[in-house]
């Protein structure tokens, strides 16, 4: 159908129209571009005629369809009471089904105050942070004598690691950093 021709239908004919295509498995898009009008045009003007498109059916229907099937059932006041009051709150419950259980709690309530001490010392540990911060330093008396230009042979990775190294340190001159690291692990492994 063309839209001249929807056009010129009744608004229940348009309707039967529209509900028999979305029964063929179209949807409201295809529809509309099949007669060249817009989706939003179609629905403003089922709305308008006091139609409103139900999701689930895939149709559209009375405005006042969903009304009708909503029935109010009021429920006396005293068998509302009934109903909560066979739940009613037991204050002597015993909720203990072992005397290990029981004894347990016991213990934890003796022994209140030391688990009461011992929880404030952990918080009081956890802002404590034991980390040593080691500081680089360089020892002006160690590099002394004079300055020699020297080739040594180094593995590629292991030079650029210690050029990143060298640029977190930019107040000290690589050269420093360099005869301080040889001085260091000569030091520490010397025989």
């Amino acid at each position: 159908m063309k839209g001249e021709d929807y056009k010129k239908l009744a608004i229940l004919n348009q309707l039967t129209f529209i509900n028999n295509k979305l029964k063929e498995g179209s949807t409201l898009t295809e529809i509309s571009l099949d007669i060249n009008i817009s989706r939003k045009t179609i629905g403003n003007k089922f709305i308008k005629a006091g139609y409103i498109f139900s999701k689930p059916l895939k149709q559209y229907i009375k405005n006042d369809e969903y009304k009708s099937n909503i029935t109010v059932v009021s429920v006396p006041r005293s068998t509302a009471i009934k109903a909560i009051s066979t739940h009613e709150y037991k204050s002597n419950t015993n909720i203990f089904n072992s005397k290990d259980s029981e004894t347990k709690i016991l213990n934890i309530i003796e022994k209140h105050d030391n688990i009461q001490e011992m929880l404030e010392w952990y918080n009081h540990q956890k802002d404590i942070i034991n980390v040593d911060e080691s500081e680089l330093k360089i020892d002006n008396d160690k590099l002394r004598g004079e300055v020699k230009v020297t080739t040594v042979r180094l593995y590629g990775e292991v030079w650029e690691h210690f050029k990143t190294f060298m640029d977190s340190y930019k107040e000290f001159k690589s050269m420093d950093l360099i005869s301080m690291a040889l001085i260091e692990y000569a030091d520490k492994y010397k025989k």
